[in-house]
């Protein structure tokens, strides 16, 4: 991946694969993901938000102009929706692709729902896109990266415990114990729903103290592919992790580098970063 990060965007221009963007709203101001707001401004816009802004799904009259156009032009389109449990973009897609195919019966849209988010759908779709050029057809694509989405495990650590406050995901007395003892939660998804996993105390040697909790799992240890994910909303932790994998697992241990947006963002505040591990075992 380089030091530099790669922005989803960027990546999935190179691959050629569409993106559905999703709405940032801080107060009354909307602005559409990767377009009117670069992740940058948004943590700039978080930092100085005196409230707390929301995410909101992509409109249903954009999403059957984006769907319609690319199912028209092509043979088929596969959408890997971001997790159904926490999103109604799934259900939403669902029923923008059922009325384009009824008004074009020689169209033919796949709705998949991920049951993940970030990273796991970039990768997917990465997947999808080799597959293609393989040779395997849409049933195939749509059957085993349903699976291989399901083949990585996350370990998000937060920085800071302000914005799992201000959106309710923690209480401010659970927020203020955390912040006074230097607890940082590790967070990971499961039942399609970012949930809390684990916890690191201190503030020292924060990047070594998640890549041996990675080291630790028992699902991490029985897989022999060590490949990895890296996602953050700090540049220089990322790069360390990354140097410290690959200085351990080797240069091509690194699948995908890439930096948290507004979806994930909104919750996480700036400083996040987590880790995407190959595991044998489907985490549902």
């Amino acid at each position: 991946c380089g030091w530099k990060s790669v922005k989803l965007f960027k990546l999935f221009q190179k691959y050629d694969i569409g993106i559905i963007r999703f709405l940032t709203l801080f107060g009354e101001k909307t602005y559409v993901q990767g377009i009117d707001i670069t992740n940058d401004e948004f943590f700039k816009k978080l930092e100085e938000f005196d409230g707390f802004p929301t995410t909101s799904q992509t409109p249903y009259a954009d999403m059957y102009d984006f769907l319609k156009k690319e199912a028209l032009e092509h043979e088929c389109v596969i959408y890997f929706a971001l997790s159904s449990a926490a999103s109604g973009q799934f259900q939403t897609a669902t029923l923008v692709s059922q009325e384009i195919m009824e008004e074009y019966p020689d169209t033919d849209i796949r709705v998949v729902d991920s049951r993940k988010f970030s990273l796991y759908i970039a990768n997917a779709a990465v997947h999808a896109v080799e597959m293609v050029r393989a040779g395997k057809s849409a049933d195939e694509i749509v059957d085993e990266c349903s699976h291989y989405m399901l083949k990585w495990k996350c370990f998000l650590l937060v920085d800071t415990l302000k914005y799992l406050e201000k959106g309710g995901r923690l209480s401010k007395a659970a927020a203020f114990v955390g912040s006074l003892l230097d607890i940082k939660p590790i967070l990971g998804i499961e039942g399609g729903l970012v949930v809390s996993a684990d916890k690191i105390r201190g503030k020292k040697k924060l990047v070594d103290k998640l890549i041996a909790k990675v080291e630790e799992d028992s699902d991490f240890a029985a897989c022999d592919r060590k490949e990895f994910l890296v996602v953050q909303s700090d540049d220089a932790k990322g790069k360390e992790i990354c140097e410290k994998l690959r200085s351990a697992y080797g240069e091509d241990c690194i699948k995908m580098y890439s930096e948290f947006g507004p979806l994930i963002g909104t919750h996480t505040g700036k400083g996040a970063y987590a880790i995407l591990c190959r595991v044998n075992t489907e985490i549902l």
